[in-house]
Order: C-alpha cells, then sequence, then structure tokens
C-alpha cells in the first residue's frame, strides 16, 4: 500500500469514525436498541427560490383584464381540500395530487419574510434562523447536540449545510466506498478470508491495541489508540447501514433516493439529521411552464419519500421541513418571468405536527402580513413571521435550546410554538 492510499484510508477513517456513545433508540431484528429517541429530521431545500404563489399561497387574477397580476391562473381555480380546510394551492403542475394526499399531515406557514432577495442569504437564513454569517444549519447543530460521536450523524445533500465545526458533514455520492469500510473483508460476493480467520484476526487486533493502551503513558497517545479501537468498531454500525438501505434504482426521484439513504442511516444509529435538495427554481424566464416543472420534481421527490416512510413503518419518527432561498415577484418580467422577493412559505409534515393547519399569511399582492406571536391572530401591531421565530421553536422541541451549542449560536426571538403539536 503506497502513501497515498493509507492517507485516504485514514482520512475516512477520522471522518467516518469517532466513537458510537449515542445511537438512535430504534428496535432491530437483533433486539438491539440505541439511545437517541428523537426523530430524523429532514430539511428539504428548493433551491433557487421557490414561488409559494404557485404553491400553497395562491393569488390568482379575477379576469383577463386584470392589470399586471400576480399569476395568470383565476381566483376561482384555487383549490382546498375541502370547504373548512385552511390549506389552499394554486392550480399548477401536480399541486393537487401532492396536496391532496398529504394535506391533513401538513402545516403550511405563510408569508414568511427572509429580508433579503440574495440566493445565500436567504438559504442561510431559512435553514438557520440566523440572517447574517456565522451560525450553522438547523440540522448540523442538531447533530451536533444528539449525536457528537456519530459516524454520519448529518448527511448533506445540499440546500444549507454549514457546520462551522462543530460536526462532520458527510456527503454519500460514493455509496460504494461505505460498503467497503463496513465490510472490508468482503468483495462483492467475495470474501477474503473465512468468518472463523477473520473472527481470530479482529481479536488479535483488538488484544494488541488494549495492551498498547495499557502500555502507553502520554496521554495523546492513548487518544490516539482509542479513536483507532473506536474506528474499527463503528464498522458494524456503517454495515448495518449498508444492509438496510433499499434498492436506489427502484426510486424514480432524486429526493426519493437522498432520502432513503438518510432513512437507512437512521436506522441503523448513525444518522440524525440530513438536508436533501432539489434545484430549478430560479425562475426569471418562461415562469409558469419552468416554476411548474421544478414544483413537479420537488412534489414527485416528496410523495415518494414518504411512501418509503409509511413502507418503514416511520411516520411518527420522521419530520420533513421543506424551505426554499425567498419567493418571487408578485408580477412577471418582461421576459414573462419572475424575480426575487423576500416573501416565502415554508412547510412541515411528519413528527410532532398536527396536519391541516396554516400559519401567517400575506395580501393579495404578496406582501407579508403581521401577527400577534401569542395567539397567531391578524395584528398590525404585530410582527412578520421571519425563519428566527421558526428555528427558535425546532430549537426547543428538539430540546437543544438551552446546550451550549444554540448559547454560541444564539436567536434574538420568540419562538413559534404553535408549529408542533403540544408544545
Amino acid at each position: 500500500m503506497n502513501r497515498r492510499d493509507l492517507l485516504k484510508i485514514a482520512g475516512l477513517q477520522a471522518f467516518s469514525f469517532a466513537g458510537l456513545s449515542a445511537l438512535p433508540k430504534f428496535a432491530f431484528a437483533d433486539g438491539e436498541s440505541y439511545a437517541y429517541d428523537g426523530p430524523l429530521f429532514l430539511s428539504i431545500h428548493a433551491g433557487g427560490g421557490w414561488d409559494p404563489t404557485s404553491f400553497c399561497d395562491p393569488k390568482g387574477r379575477l379576469n383577463e383584464q386584470s392589470p399586471d397580476p400576480v399569476n395568470h391562473y383565476f381566483i376561482d381555480q384555487i383549490r382546498s381540500p375541502s370547504v373548512s380546510s385552511p390549506i389552499k394551492w394554486a392550480p399548477m403542475g401536480q399541486n393537487e395530487a401532492f396536496f391532496q394526499a398529504h394535506y391533513d399531515k401538513m402545516l403550511v406557514i405563510n408569508g414568511v419574510d427572509t429580508y433579503t432577495n440574495n440566493h445565500s442569504t436567504g438559504t442561510r437564513y431559512v435553514n438557520s434562523g440566523e440572517l447574517n454569517e456565522g451560525h450553522p444549519a438547523f440540522a448540523a447543530m442538531l447533530a451536533a447536540v444528539k449525536g457528537p460521536n456519530l459516524p454520519m450523524a448529518f448527511i448533506t445533500n445540499g440546500g444549507y449545510d454549514v457546520t462551522r465545526g462543530i460536526t462532520p458533514r458527510s456527503r454519500l455520492g460514493q455509496l460504494g466506498i461505505v460498503a467497503k469500510i463496513a465490510e472490508p473483508n468482503k468483495d462483492g460476493e467475495r470474501f477474503y478470508h473465512p468468518e472463523t480467520i477473520l473472527s481470530q484476526l479482529e481479536a488479535f487486533r483488538q488484544s494488541r491495541v488494549d495492551q498498547k493502551i495499557a502500555t502507553q503513558g502520554l496521554p495523546r497517545l492513548q487518544d490516539s489508540l482509542n479513536k483507532i479501537a473506536e474506528s474499527r468498531s463503528g464498522r458494524n454500525e456503517l454495515k448495518r447501514l449498508t444492509q438496510n438501505l433499499p434498492n436506489l434504482n427502484q426510486f424514480r426521484t432524486s429526493i426519493g433516493q437522498q432520502g432513503a439513504i438518510a432513512l437507512a442511516g437512521y436506522r441503523s444509529g448513525v444518522t440524525i439529521s440530513a438536508t436533501l435538495s432539489e434545484g430549478g427554481f430560479d425562475t426569471h424566464g418562461q415562469h409558469d411552464t419552468n416554476q411548474s416543472n421544478a414544483l413537479n420534481r420537488l412534489t414527485a421527490g416528496v410523495m415518494e419519500l414518504w411512501t418509503e416512510i409509511e413502507r418503514q413503518g416511520m411516520e411518527d419518527r420522521v419530520l420533513i421541513m421543506i424551505s426554499s432561498d425567498f419567493g418571487r415577484t408578485p408580477r412577471y418580467n418582461e421576459g414573462n418571468g419572475k424575480d426575487h422577493w423576500p416573501i416565502t412559505s415554508v412547510i412541515f409534515m411528519g413528527a410532532g405536527i398536527q396536519g391541516n393547519r396554516v400559519i401567517g399569511g400575506s395580501d393579495d399582492q404578496f406582501r407579508s402580513l403581521s401577527f400577534n406571536m401569542d395567539t397567531l391572530e391578524r395584528d398590525e401591531n404585530g410582527v412578520h413571521i421571519e425563519p428566527k421565530h421558526i428555528h427558535q421553536a425546532l430549537r426547543q422541541h428538539f430540546g437543544i435550546d438551552q446546550q451550549p451549542v444554540s448559547a454560541s449560536y444564539p436567536l434574538t426571538a420568540p419562538a413559534l410554538n404553535a408549529i408542533f403539536a403540544g408544545v
């Protein structure tokens, strides 16, 4: 083995294994269970800035003569699952199929004010709760607190995945590498050593490490040897990940595949949170067609992912947050597109969410309205809902608001507690 290969393996081990002291309390066939009993947090990012008025905060025109319309469709085309339901959707793309299937488990937060039309700033604010630079993603904070020693506590597939060094980022574009680390004795269907010989080799290696730890007087070297032992023990968890992973070829969507990997990591006790992403929402030209296509990919992905969640019986163990950089202008530009606009929406579904609800709102020109933060009623003297209010609630719901990491990255905002059932 040359020096470059050795460094690669050392780097993968340092990246993937750092102890296994806190694992999800999830029962497996062998009877094992793990300590973390909170839900898997999945943040789905619609990259580029979606248009809520084409989706979950519809604004139609009165008639053909309406000047400078927010959208080309008409008010009477806006749909809802029932007369009494507050959830409404625009008559574009496959919106109806998506909302009809999932409105009962869905909380829509409309009129969220990001106070920016800059892609990176909006993406950061929506996913961290902080408008200015410096805060890690909530998904990273959750992984840092709930799984500080897990090999892949935070899996990222794009979106805002800044960690500020509080937890490693795991990008699993090449699952073959994970499989090789998990089962180094296996090459495809061929084994290098019989199981009996392999167990003897492992016992001998562990004995050597234990002896060296016992005789080593320098704390720094003791720590290094302990990390070697921990990295070897971590292979069992990665092996479980590969065993829990379904055939990714069965998924038709990118979000379905990304989510399946995160679910396998969670079931394996190595993953707390993940970012998933779908792009194509920056529709400066031919907005209706391009935004519909992007929304179709997003909703198809979420529906496929939820089908897999239900197949695995994990409906009460996964919390999904769907968001975007910001919104799009309440008018068309000369290219029949829409430009950047600070008002957006956020959708939650899954564990802890009481469905068929809408919080917040915007007016007919897609401007954020003010609400009383205690009653959530319209209040001209109230405040606009911002991502910081949502993230304060997320921190409290997951029990990390009093942790040192939250003190290091404070949010100066009251929590929007109505997000979660029973909070």
